[in-house]
């Protein structure tokens, strides 16, 4: 029954929060598209993978180019790109159950466990690590949460040498986990601790955490391109014109309905009200240390999931009457409320299942290829004939049958007088659509363009065979086989 449960947990947030399919493939096949949102993360990831510590030219994610752990066991492993940004959303179930097990580990309820899993999960930890490519959140959370809540030194000391290659921010909030591993210690262990042995607890993580400033800031802040750098990166932040009102819905988003469990974290310390303090001190200073160094304003709230599982863990621990009712309810607003990921200059909402599957069958503009054309019409009208291809090569490579995009590509290029690369052009579009007498048609005017006379004239021939009876008659045919020396066919 239990693991009946678990899946239902999991699968609850996988069927409501799910990858993006349709960008995802069309990214797969149009590499041009590496600058949409969903996937454009993922590119500079794929980069890493092929190149472990090169800088990245996307200044935008310049920052990641030292988190090199899933790049570098990609690269070791041989994975493909689908593998590896599946251990994106691996990592998500990993802390679904890290979460389960911990309180279980506390007598806490199997189906109790399980709605404080998804009231935790439905953040923008597990929005971000599931609805884009390239980014592994929910790995750097997994960390936070086993320096916090491992019941042995040892996962500890190990979360501290690979998280901070996941992401540098584990540092920054590798003191609240460390508060919170205390705090759990000596408030509400099984039983709880008779002394707390700071040095055997807090000297090795705290030793390793510094040797991977020195390692990061220092050995390697030569190699480092200008936005993986501390001067840098923050040199290209902008957010002093965020408007406030902005930073509080970034805020919001970035735990939802997990901060009951945060202020709960606050309030049940209260009656030992110096260590209260020092919680809610450090909370509000990861937050804003988190908030000033990055543009993804709901994001950086993931680093003070520690101290939402301690408020789980407590809540549980007092057992108030009300308890069930406000599980219930706050899980159901987590699967139920809408959900965005909140950037300094932009909003993003989280998208369901359904809507994915929708955009996979019916894509949007963005990776439609009738987009592409139309967009190099306009350039064409505008004179823009180096941006018309562009357009028109995407539209190639999007397109299921890409005859007419490739019949608009070589028309462009043959009014340019290149007919080569326009015959080119129109042989793939016979062989996309070989009964359209229009495809052998036009390559037969770049055949006879190049002085190829007998291969225009076989080309006609086809298309005359497959085109209907009144077809010669149209005027340009009629030219075309006047041109050629050839009479109009009477039929």
């Amino acid at each position: 029954m239990r693991w009946v449960l678990a899946s239902a947990c999991f699968a609850l947030l996988l069927y409501f929060f799910s990858p993006p399919w349709a960008a995802f493939r069309a990214w797969s096949r149009v590499p041009e598209l590496q600058g949409m949102l969903e996937v454009r993360r993922g590119a500079s990831v794929l980069l890493q993978m092929a190149h472990p510590g090169s800088p990245i030219p996307d200044q935008l994610h310049g920052a990641i180019q030292w988190r090199l752990l899933f790049p570098v066991l990609g690269r070791l492993l041989h994975l493909s790109p689908l593998m590896l940004f599946a251990l994106a959303p691996v990592g998500s179930v990993l802390v679904l159950g890290f979460i389960i097990t911990v309180l279980r580990r506390r007598s806490v309820g199997f189906p109790e466990a399980a709605m404080a899993a998804v009231i935790l999960g439905s953040a923008s930890w597990y929005f971000a690590s599931l609805c884009w490519l390239g980014y592994f959140d929910s790995w750097l959370v997994l960390g936070l949460l086993v320096v916090a809540f491992a019941e042995r030194r040892w996962p500890v000391w190990l979360a501290c040498v690979w998280a901070p290659w996941v992401d540098e921010r584990f540092v920054v909030a590798v003191p609240l986990a460390l508060l919170c591993r205390y705090l759990f210690r000596t408030c509400v262990s099984r039983p709880p601790a008779a002394r707390f042995w700071w040095v055997r607890e807090f000297a090795v993580p705290a030793g390793l955490t510094i040797a991977f400033v020195f390692v990061r800031l220092g050995l390697l802040s030569g190699q480092s391109g200008q936005n993986a750098t501390v001067a840098g990166y923050l040199g290209g932040l902008s957010l002093r014109e965020v408007p406030w009102t902005r930073v509080l819905q970034g805020v919001w988003e970035g735990l939802r309905l997990s901060w009951f469990f945060v202020v709960a974290a606050v309030i049940l310390s209260w009656p030992q009200r110096g260590r209260a303090v020092a919680l809610a001190a450090m909370i509000v200073a990861v937050m804003g240390v988190g908030l000033g160094t990055a543009q993804d304003l709901s994001r950086s709230m993931m680093l003070i999931m520690p101290a939402g599982l301690f408020g789980a863990i407590l809540v549980f621990a007092a057992a108030p009457r009300w308890l069930p009712v406000v599980l219930r309810v706050c899980a159901g607003g987590a699967l139920l409320l809408p959900a965005h990921l909140v950037m300094s200059d932009r909003v993003n909402p989280i998208s369901g299942l359904f809507h994915e599957l929708t955009a996979f069958r019916t894509p949007p503009p963005m990776i439609m290829p009738e987009f592409y054309e139309l967009n190099a019409i306009r350039a064409m009208e505008r004179g823009d004939f180096s941006q018309a291809e562009s357009a028109l090569t995407v539209a190639i490579k999007l397109a299921e049958n890409p005859s007419e995009p490739y019949k608009q590509r070589g028309m462009l290029r043959a009014s340019q007088g290149l007919w080569g690369k326009a015959r080119e052009d129109f042989s793939a579009m016979v062989l996309c659509d070989p009964q359209n007498p229009e495809a052998w048609f036009f390559r037969a005017q770049s055949g006879l363009a190049l002085g190829d006379r007998p291969g225009a004239s076989s080309d006609m021939e086809q298309a005359l065979q497959l085109a209907p009876d009144d077809w010669s008659a149209r005027p340009d045919v009629a030219r075309f086989l006047q041109r050629l020396g050839r009479p109009s066919p009477v039929r």
